[in-house]
């Protein structure tokens, strides 16, 4: 089982390595949940992301997303980190 976030919003929080693996994000907020959020390093395997926007939201190589999500898709933007 993982966490529930419902009417959780999380945008703009500095979540750069957070371990969020198994977590449900669910926001009354249209779209809401991580937007201009920095997700780099970040650990989201099996988390579910459905229906998410992630418009402005940070991750690198180094982040780790469900199976199959697409999080350029979403509004992700990747970053190239130098450390």
């Amino acid at each position: 089982r993982g966490t529930h976030l419902y009417g959780a919003n999380l945008s703009g929080a500095n979540l750069r390595g957070a371990n969020l693996r198994r977590i449900f994000l669910w926001s009354a907020k249209k779209g809401g949940g991580f937007e201009s959020a920095d997700l780099r390093m970040a650990d989201l395997s099996g988390a579910d992301l459905t229906g998410i926007e992630l418009a402005g939201v940070w991750f690198n190589a180094g982040t780790k997303w469900p199976e199959g999500f697409d999080p350029e898709a979403a509004g992700a933007v990747l970053v190239e980190d130098d450390d």
